[in-house]
């Protein structure tokens, strides 16, 4: 599935910013979820002349914190272990 995601990002590869509906269609949700469910802090959102914009590298980063190796996402995978090791 990560490929996928990946290979859709590069559809669009001469644009920085990314629309609405071009983020909706790559994470394969709704604008109601993408809007309501996906808060600024974990996926900011850059807002010009009425419109609403998320970068190429912020969509990667989301992408990237929710990967998931079995049950939980990577990043908190990586705190416990980290808390572990110390």
């Amino acid at each position: 599935m990560k490929s996928n995601i990946i290979l859709e990002i590069v559809e669009f590869p001469e644009e920085t910013l990314l629309t609405r509906a071009q983020v909706k269609a790559i994470l394969k949700i709704s604008y109601a979820q993408l809007d309501s469910h996906i808060p600024d802090s974990e996926l900011p959102r850059t807002r010009m002349n009425g419109h609403t914009f998320v970068t190429r590298d912020d969509l990667a980063a989301y992408i990237q914190a929710h990967r998931s190796i079995g049950k939980k996402p990577v990043a908190a995978q990586r705190a416990k272990q980290e808390g572990e090791a110390c």
